[in-house]
């Protein structure tokens, strides 16, 4: 198992874990999971979205409760848990993060049960278009095990990469943005589709500004990389 397998075990694990949160929690790993056999660079870590006041079935057991008993170790700012794989130098990471609008009021910070996640811009969007998958794979322990997942859809995992891609300057926000579109079916036009009744006001709107900006020549931000490389669409951009 090598550490972006060693990731895929965790997060089928961490679902299985937390399914009594299951309609409060939504997955990113969209160009992993939805475009499998695409030879996308892997991802390392697992990040997931939690809603603002969610509650498991079982109101006692909490998300923090869950994981520490299942040997995951805990730090704060931002919140964060880790999880030893046998064979694996490097502990996976296991990021928590929220929207920023918790009941209608902006914040910095949202209090689900005993944690405090960091509320990001555009994270949001993720609990609007989002559907459940299924996951399955081997776990940490080598058991074989098949979960359900909600997972953020392709069009809004690109505009939530552009609220990244504006905040950071990580090359690979860039990648997975050009990844989906590559990928993306039945068409580039379908994405557009989607796309065109929401990006007229709030976040997708601010979203899609920020994509026009950042992809606007191959010498903007977003196509230009630090090696001199140029990230490029192998299909016809609908922005």
């Amino acid at each position: 198992m090598d550490q972006q397998e060693a990731a895929r075990a965790v997060l089928i694990e961490v679902v299985n874990l937390l399914d009594a949160f299951k309609d409060d929690i939504v997955g990113g790993w969209v160009p992993h999971l939805l475009f499998p056999g695409k030879n996308h660079i892997g991802s390392l870590d697992v990040d997931l979205a939690v809603r603002s006041g969610a509650v498991g079935s079982n109101a006692y057991s909490s998300i923090l409760g869950r994981l520490r008993k299942a040997g995951y170790s805990h730090s704060n700012n931002p919140t964060r848990f880790y999880r030893s794989v046998s064979g694996i130098q490097n502990e996976v990471k296991v990021d928590l993060i929220s929207g920023e609008y918790a009941q209608e009021e902006r914040a910095n910070v949202v209090k689900v049960g005993e944690l405090a996640l960091n509320a990001l811009r555009g994270i949001d969007l993720a609990f609007e278009v989002c559907d459940k998958i299924t996951i399955d794979g081997v776990m940490p322990d080598g058991v074989l095990n098949t979960v359900r997942a909600q997972i953020v859809r392709p069009e809004a995992f690109v505009m939530i990469k552009a609220f990244a891609l504006d905040d950071r300057k990580k090359e690979k926000d860039a990648y997975d943005i050009a990844f989906v579109l590559n990928n993306y079916e039945p068409s580039l036009a379908a994405l557009a589709a989607n796309l065109a009744a929401r990006v007229t006001d709030g976040l997708w709107a601010e979203a899609y500004q920020i994509l026009t900006e950042k992809f606007a020549t191959l010498e903007t931000i977003g196509p230009a990389q630090p090696n001199g490389t140029k990230l490029v669409l192998t299909k016809k951009s609908p922005f």
